[in-house]
């Protein structure tokens, strides 16, 4: 029974096992994370204090990272299927080989993710939360073991998303280096790939967005707007990065086409030449015309794109990078009026 389960990367099998509906779990892992957390409190005996935690908002970000990740990956994962499907009709393979490739490439390493997800706890929980150092004694015991258990679940997770998603830039970079039946005025059919790789950023940007709604003090900290810069500049590397496979093929595909275009410009050219010199134009009006037909050619082929996305594509990644930054405005703005209001 738990073999079927072995198909899907670990998130999706987490949620795959559960008898319920995906929203139904989602809906019940979030509810379940709030209710303890209650608990937490009044364990604590300071349940009509809880607003007063100084950890609040940064538990409440935990409970919606976790929430996030799990609805929003179906989609991250649907559309990076969809991407790798691309590739089948563009293999110069036999449909049984080609349907190979793309298994190979969707069949994710069970074990390689869970050490992926045990190292990024132990590296993040050792370097940065260390709890050890925390106060136990401060009357907030049972709520700092909670934050300490949700911190360790958002850490595993992030670096799990980040594995998953590089995983996928490089499996889909090694489709691309395959021998692909492209035709270079029609690369719709690597569309696909620019929509996966929207939607990784569209879940990045997500996340910053979540991150920036958790911070309230530190928001005109040099150090706080350099890191939030860093990070949508890195959600738009990971944007062409994860394209830079198909890019790499449709640039190969303009250049072996430009150059065969130009070899047989060169061979009408010397054609004319020659009979140039022996004053016969006979024929010339024949070359005349083909030249005239390469001339036309070579102009589409060189405006033809070498990258799969679209002017709607890249509308949205736009509209969706803005997105924290004015988040991150709002923010400065209800603060500053906080402080001089």
């Amino acid at each position: 029974m738990a073999r079927k389960y072995t198909k899907y990367p670990l998130v999706e099998a987490a949620i795959q096992r559960s008898p319920l509906p995906r929203l139904w779990t989602v809906t019940i892992v979030a509810g379940v994370l709030l209710l303890l957390l209650i608990l937490m409190a009044y364990f604590d005996g300071i349940l009509s204090k809880l607003f007063d935690w100084s950890e609040l908002r940064y538990v409440l970000f935990f409970i919606f990272f976790i929430t996030y990740v799990l609805a929003v990956y179906p989609f991250m994962m649907r559309s990076r299927e969809q991407a790798v499907l691309a590739f089948g009709p563009l293999l110069s393979l036999k449909d049984d080989a080609s349907n190979k490739i793309v298994a190979d490439v969707t069949k994710p390493n069970r074990p390689r993710e869970w050490i992926i997800f045990i190292v990024t706890i132990a590296v993040f929980i050792g370097g940065f939360i260390q709890p050890w150092t925390l106060d136990w004694t401060s009357g907030y015991f049972w709520l700092t073991v909670y934050f300490v258990i949700t911190v360790t679940i958002v850490y595993g997770l992030l670096g799990w998303l980040i594995y998953d998603t590089l995983l996928g830039i490089v499996r889909i970079s090694r489709l691309s280096r395959q021998d692909l039946k492209l035709d270079i005025l029609d690369t719709e059919m690597l569309v696909p790939v620019a929509r996966w790789s929207l939607g990784i950023s569209l879940v990045f940007v997500g996340l910053i967005t979540l991150s920036t709604i958790a911070m309230w003090e530190i928001m005109l900290d040099w150090r706080t707007i350099t890191g939030f810069v860093i990070t949508i500049c890195i959600t738009l590397v990971i944007f062409f990065l994860s394209m830079w496979g198909a890019h790499r093929a449709m640039s190969e595909v303009k250049k072996n086409k430009l150059a065969t275009i130009k070899r047989h410009m060169s061979a009408i050219s010397s054609e004319v030449d020659e009979r140039m010199a022996l004053d016969n134009f006979s024929g010339t009006q024949e070359l005349s015309s083909n030249m005239a037909v390469l001339v036309n050619y070579q102009r589409l082929v060189q405006e033809a794109p070498t990258w799969p996305f679209n002017a709607g594509i890249v509308r949205r990644l736009l509209v969706s990078v803005l997105t924290p930054g004015l988040v991150y405005l709002l923010k400065i703005l209800s603060q500053a009026g906080i402080q001089f209001g």
